[in-house]
């Protein structure tokens, strides 16, 4: 029985601790941003209309949009 209650009292303290230390990290607002969570650009293709992220999107010279370099061949640009 000691031993259980040795226990809960442990569990207590530890939930304790990582409440006090989360609380600790929003109200100090430095928690690092989420890049997961952070969006990218995305464009539409000219030729099929998909969107793609502009990372991997591929540019024509005229300034259009192409989500592979086969839909940019057949649109001609």
């Amino acid at each position: 029985m000691k031993l259980l209650l040795w226990g809960a009292i442990g569990f207590i303290v530890v939930m304790w601790l990582l409440r006090g230390k989360s609380a600790a990290v929003r109200a100090s607002g430095s928690r690092a941003p989420n890049p997961a969570l952070e969006g990218e650009a995305m464009v539409k293709c000219a030729h099929c209309g998909l969107h793609v992220p502009a990372s991997e999107s591929i540019a024509a010279g005229s300034g259009m949009v192409f989500c592979s370099e086969e839909h940019r061949l057949r649109h001609g640009a």
